[in-house]
């Protein structure tokens, strides 16, 4: 009898059994959801690596019938002019770190601080229009870094390349920088 489940179970598997009868074979249901899966990932990930973030919202509700999950619907805020305030880092970079990783890939959580923080804890960030932004009056600033591009709320949702960040930050003392593995619950 164990034998027989078996032998049911492995031609299912094989997507042998049904298919006379017009069914999917198993094998390529599975295959046509992980493709699927991988698919909506993909796409996502390549309308926010174009600042697209309302089309990914968009395309994730069409492909899948059902709301976006809050941790897309967060970068949307992330990457909002209201997160350009000091302060704001850890959140900000928490919303793109689980986006980024719940779509698959690899990324990194870089620290910032001011070597002097005690005397100087202030960093700035010149922005592209000529504008000099207060990225922490602590000395320290986090943000994300994934295939050489810098992700935080003064980058937009297109990021910028790391080299062009890293020029972009100021401060009266030396910045010290850091890959973290954790975001810390306070600075």
């Amino acid at each position: 009898m164990l034998f027989l489940r078996v032998l049911l179970v492995a031609s299912l598997l094989m997507g042998f059994a049904g298919s006379s009868h017009g069914a999917t074979p198993v094998r390529e249901m599975v295959a046509a959801q992980v493709m699927g899966a991988d698919t909506l990932r993909g796409h996502t990930f390549s309308l926010l690596a174009r600042g697209d973030v309302t089309g990914a919202i968009d395309y994730w509700v069409l492909t899948t019938g059902k709301d976006a999950p809050a941790w897309l619907l967060a970068l949307k805020t992330a990457f909002d002019g209201s997160k350009q305030v000091a302060g704001a880092c850890q959140g900000v970079a928490r919303s793109i770190h689980t986006a980024f990783t719940q779509l698959g890939h690899k990324l990194e959580l870089v620290q910032l601080r001011t070597q002097s923080a005690e005397h100087y804890p202030f960093i700035a960030f010149k922005m592209p229009d000529g504008r000099d932004m207060m990225l922490t009056d602590n000395g320290y600033h986090v943000l994300v870094r994934m295939n050489g591009r810098a992700y935080d709320a003064y980058t937009g949702a297109m990021g910028m390349p790391w080299t062009e960040y890293s020029s972009r930050v100021g401060a009266r003392s030396n910045i010290i920088q850091a890959v973290i593995q954790a975001l810390p619950e306070v600075p």
